[in-house]
């Protein structure tokens, strides 16, 4: 795609964006390679260092207990890292918000990954969308700041000026909140349908998450209690 193009089916820059605001593509990549690493190792950290300590006696038997937590809270590390807030777009198609560890800005230009995140929430969803540009930025998004435009909107004429053959891979359930579940059918492949989670599913995501996760908590527990005291 020429330059001319895609300035012209990207997005004008938010001219309420804060100045003094610096945004660049691949702004993030470096701490979602830290944050995934650390979702990663979390569980094998907290297996193997308790292990050691307690097999050779430098720490009591209750440090095994965080084998417990581990996997939960390396999932929310996982889950909550690219949350973003005060999304805005910028010069260039570029699309940047505040996250916890620190600011990200997806290339809409260039996306490759389209999902959606769903979890119940007491009495409502908490329904964001997952962006991952080519530069390996993810941002979980639910809304932008200021202006009427939406998010949905936004992302939905990004994907839609993607040429043809370029192949973004769409979830089944983000294709339904942006109205793309067809587009990504049509054979010119400028969308590659995803995965599909059914609607109940969705629904029960965090007791699913329950009982999938304790059993295997408890189970890594044991072998680890097993291993520091084969005795």
């Amino acid at each position: 795609m020429t330059t001319d193009s895609r300035a012209k089916n990207t997005p004008a820059p938010d001219s309420a964006a804060p100045a003094g605001t610096t945004v660049s593509p691949a702004q993030g990549r470096a701490a979602r390679q830290v944050t995934d690493l650390i979702a990663l190792l979390l569980p094998l950290l907290a297996f193997v260092i308790p292990v050691v300590l307690v097999g050779r006696d430098l720490t009591s038997s209750g440090l095994l207990l965080l084998n417990l937590f581990a996997p939960w809270v390396s999932c929310l590390v996982a889950s909550y890292a690219s949350m973003g807030w005060h999304a805005r777009t910028y010069d260039g198609g570029l699309l940047s918000a505040r996250t916890l560890t620190g600011r990200h800005t997806i290339d809409l230009a260039r996306l490759t990954k389209v999902g959606r995140l769903e979890v119940p929430v007491q009495t409502r969803m908490d329904d964001r969308l997952i962006l991952t540009d080519t530069h390996g930025v993810r941002l979980v998004l639910d809304k932008l700041a200021g202006g009427d435009e939406t998010v949905d909107a936004l992302v939905r004429r990004a994907l839609l000026a993607r040429p043809s053959g370029a192949e973004v891979i769409v979830s089944d359930r983000a294709a339904e909140r942006l109205d793309l579940r067809k587009e990504v059918t049509r054979p010119h492949r400028r969308l590659k349908p995803g995965r599909k989670i059914r609607e109940g599913v969705i629904d029960n995501v965090p007791l699913l998450a329950f009982f999938v996760l304790t059993p295997v908590c408890f189970g890594v527990t044991v072998l680890a209690w097993f291993l520091a005291n084969p005795g």
